[in-house]
């Protein structure tokens, strides 16, 4: 008995992982605890996006547990945006307290290491039932509250993935120009060019529609000078990339880069121009106004400008959690050791069960799958691959951003119960977009101007 009691109290604990991931090849406990996490903030963005599906409060309001004559002041949180903010802060809550509770752990020995890579079943129960009392908050203040904390951390992860794509794109580059030299393929050249012009053509196509329906009158002059200004920040930016100096101290710069990240800029000054509350200004702005839980038109539910946002921040969670050497912007943010850079590895081994030396060479690779079949071997007993702080701090924003996304940045109102455009939610993404230019061009000029510094 006690040993069947083990067996299942293991599958709670670092053994979930394995049984989640049995069907997929070995991996480092540091790759796994990163994956695990990057699912439940994918599963915490599709129960948001759910929220706002049509018709689901009128469904849900149907079943007698969730919401009876005695609970209708409960029955208005149980769907729409009034939901979104409530999941989303019982998964922004977890992730905070567990960025506190990992500060300084520096490896896997540490008692609180075990928790950061384990007992998954307790900590997706915490998670889940810190979403049920959430619900049970009725105070509009509350929304309007965490709207504001919102938008400065949704504005921090702005940052972050910004930091995510520059690297994204040099690397991208790198990729395809030495595939080109190894191979002297006219396919890699050819899918240069066209993956260029076609993010040029998609940001001249931007510009010009952002011209003709958010500058068409006189009286916008915000969205004529913040699509001009942004327009001219990517055309030096563009011609930054292609100067001599640059190309000499950063051979991996390149129109690839600057395309990519001019698309990016555009998408952030769309973002931007749909919340201004101005009709005239914005042809959004008739029907971009919605109630907390239901709203006046079912389109707003789920925009082309939300499912483009949740779509770039599934592919940069992914990206963080997969791309861990300590040399790349990633590596950066997560404090990444450089003893658990691949290329560090120089032999490290490891014994099986059945006693015998398994070599993880240079490549810093697992064991060798058994018939017993996946594996997740420790890497982190000499010191952490990456701060488990950061990284959990990094989930919250992540998840602060899905809340922000998912609302359209929108500012609530304690006595119309109204979600609308703002101007803070403008500047958030106006700014963020100068950010993202800002660290494009340091990342081609650093070199030139500290030649003596290793932007490597």
């Amino acid at each position: 008995m006690g040993c069947i009691i083990s067996s299942i109290a293991c599958c709670f604990c670092n053994a979930a992982a394995g049984l989640c991931c049995a069907c997929m090849p070995s991996c480092k406990n540091s790759t796994s605890t990163r994956i695990m996490n990057g699912v439940i903030v994918l599963i915490i963005t599709v129960l948001s996006a759910l929220c706002l599906a049509p018709g689901i409060g009128d469904l849900l309001k149907r079943i007698p547990a969730l919401c009876s004559e005695t609970q209708k002041s409960y029955c208005e949180n149980i769907s729409g945006y009034s939901a979104v903010y409530r999941i989303c802060f019982a998964g922004a809550i977890y992730y905070f307290f567990m960025s506190l509770l990992m500060i300084r752990v520096s490896s896997s020995r540490d008692c609180r290491a075990h928790i950061h890579n384990g007992f998954w079943f307790f900590k997706i129960a915490l998670i889940i039932g810190t979403m049920i009392g959430a619900f049970f908050i009725t105070d509009q203040q509350f929304i309007t509250t965490w709207m504001f904390f919102g938008i400065v951390l949704g504005f921090l992860y702005i940052l972050v993935q910004l930091v995510l794509l520059v690297d994204f794109a040099h690397t991208w580059n790198e990729v395809w120009v030495n595939a080109y030299e190894e191979t002297e393929s006219r396919i890699y050249a050819c899918a240069l060019l066209f993956t260029t012009f076609f993010f040029y053509g998609l940001s001249i196509a931007a510009v010009v529609l952002f011209y003709i329906y958010f500058g068409n009158a006189d009286a916008c002059v915000l969205g004529k000078t913040l699509t001009s200004f942004n327009l001219i920040l990517c055309v030096i930016a563009t011609v930054v990339s292609i100067l001599p100096a640059i190309q000499e101290k950063t051979p991996r710069s390149g129109l690839l880069q600057s395309s990519i990240i001019t698309a990016y800029v555009m998408f952030l000054t769309w973002s931007a121009l749909i919340n201004v509350p101005v009709a005239a200004c914005n042809p959004t702005h008739h029907f971009n106004e919605t109630t907390s839980g239901t709203t006046q038109s079912s389109s707003l539910k789920f925009t082309w400008n939300t499912g483009i946002s949740l779509v770039v921040l599934v592919l940069s969670v992914i990206y963080a959690c997969i791309r861990n050497s300590s040399h790349t912007a990633v590596g950066k943010l997560t404090m990444a050791s450089a003893t658990h850079d691949p290329a560090s590895y120089k032999g490290v081994s490891q014994r099986d069960k059945g006693g015998e030396d398994i070599s993880r060479a240079e490549t810093g690779s697992a064991p060798e799958t058994s018939q017993h079949g996946q594996t997740v071997w420790d890497n982190e007993k000499d010191g952490v691959a990456y701060s488990y702080s950061m990284f959990n701090f990094m989930m919250m924003l992540a998840i602060m951003y899905v809340m922000m996304s998912l609302t359209q940045w929108y500012k609530p109102s304690a006595e119309t119960m109204l979600l609308g455009p703002s101007y803070a939610s403008v500047w958030v993404k106006a700014a963020s977009s100068w950010c993202c230019i800002a660290l494009y061009v340091w990342t081609l000029v650093a070199p030139v101007v500290f030649p003596d510094r290793d932007f490597s």
